[in-house]
């Protein structure tokens, strides 16, 4: 791998704590995944041992990148198994509902006994910003010391950097459903991901000064570019819904998400945590029909939110309130316009700040001026992430369905995407 200084902060986005503290990235296997590819690249994890402050900044950051992707990455919104044609009954006698239902979130309605839902979505995420700092200029310094025979330090050496970092993530989800009665349905959702990233360093000085932070002299190295892919199945969730109450138009249903860790968290695949995630859906079946969801986020603990960076040091991955809201409307037999406002709460999870103020100051020779860096650094609070999700549905048959929709995030928390288009194509058994 290139012997070559790349910012702890996209160290920190593409690898895990779990991987610093507890997977191996000195040989083995994992020596040749994503998780290593960056301490072995940067040489950061060394050169942050220089100081109690250096190195607390780099868990820090490390951390809430950690964060960042194992939570939101792991759990983007996924097309659930709203059959298009649904049955209702009038008077005890079956009617067949055309309205075709919405495209990320879910209805109360299920399926109908023995039925088979089978369906396909692709879509694209290229994350642009993290609370609300641009991924293409982050700015971070770090410090490597040079020691004599003693141990003591005759000089430091700080590389203060601007990074430009880039992550794409490619996913196809299929889902499957099946109705064990007429109330009951059964799901599993399984993504495929392919996850690309890359970051150029520019803006790279040296600064190489005396044990007093006198600089010496200065270097400044070439811009470079350090790119890196994975490709797998991410975490596989399992869904069981019930309809616990059905008047003529409404119904309302209780719901159990189940996240299983099957992705592989050292290729930022997988979260590396169960997560838990009962619900209850209302829907109003009518021509244009409104329904909304309520449930709550929990998550097991995961090396990839390790802040001290130790064995047994995992902590629980953050997780909140989830909600939707919205409405479709059947606008024609075959086709259908949906939108929902999509909710999900982060509790006490790290964020990135980049100061105001110096981190360090260093002294120039012969000069009164100081020349000062600046790091980024984190600070605990918790947030709420909403996108709104526009689409509609095309019956080609009655039960053959191809969507089209765009999701857009309204606030610039935790990892900020682009639109992020979804085409997607299901069939009812």
């Amino acid at each position: 791998m290139k012997r070559r200084t790349l910012p702890l902060l996209l160290l920190a986005a593409f690898s895990s704590s779990g991987a610093m503290a507890q997977i191996n990235c000195t040989s083995g296997p994992a020596a040749d995944k994503l998780a290593c590819e960056f301490p072995f690249a940067t040489g950061v994890l060394t050169n942050a041992q220089a100081t109690g402050n250096q190195s607390q900044t780099a868990q820090q950051v490390a951390e809430s990148l950690n964060i960042a992707i194992a939570t939101q990455v792991s759990q983007l919104p996924l097309a659930t198994a709203s059959a298009g044609t649904v049955e209702v009954y009038k008077a005890g006698v079956p009617e067949t509902f055309n309205n075709l239902g919405p495209i990320l979130t879910d209805r109360a309605s299920t399926i109908g006994k023995h039925r088979f839902f089978l369906g396909f979505t692709a879509s694209q995420f290229v994350f642009t910003d993290i609370d609300g700092k641009s991924l293409g200029a982050l700015p971070f310094t770090y410090v490597r010391p040079t020691t004599n025979s003693s141990g003591q330090v005759t000089s430091n050496t700080y590389t203060n950097e601007t990074t430009e970092a880039n992550l794409k993530v490619d996913q196809v989800v299929g889902v499957a459903t099946f109705g064990i009665t007429d109330r009951i349905d059964v799901s599993a959702i399984v993504p495929w991901e392919y996850v690309s990233f890359g970051d150029t360093t520019a803006k790279s000085i040296n600064y190489t000064t005396d044990p007093n932070n006198n600089i010496l002299f200065q270097t400044a190295p070439a811009n470079t570019y350090f790119p890196g892919t994975s490709y797998g199945v991410g975490d596989v969730t399992f869904n069981i819904k019930r309809e616990m109450w059905t008047g003529e138009h409404a119904t309302v249903a209780g719901e159990f998400n189940l996240r299983t860790p099957t992705g592989d968290d050292e290729n930022l695949l997988g979260s590396d945590a169960w997560g838990f995630n009962p619900y209850v859906v209302y829907s109003y079946l009518w021509k244009v029909s409104p329904h909304a969801k309520i449930g709550y986020q929990w998550n097991t603990k995961s090396e990839l939110n390790n802040p001290t960076l130790t064995k047994g040091g995992n902590l629980d991955l953050p997780g909140g309130l989830q909600y939707d809201l919205g409405a479709d409307w059947a606008i024609q037999r075959h086709l259908t316009v949906a939108a929902d406002l999509l909710g999900n709460q982060f509790l006490n999870t790290p964020k990135i700040v980049v100061p105001t103020s110096p981190t360090v100051s260093l002294t120039q020779s012969g000069s009164s001026s100081a020349v000062n860096l600046f790091t980024t650094t984190t600070e605990n609070s918790s947030y709420t992430l909403n996108n709104l999700s526009a689409g509609l549905k095309i019956a080609l048959v009655r039960d053959l369905i191809i969507s089209g929709n765009v999701l857009v995030q309204l606030n610039n928390n935790g990892l900020r995407s682009r639109p992020t288009p979804l085409v997607g194509i299901s069939y009812k058994f």
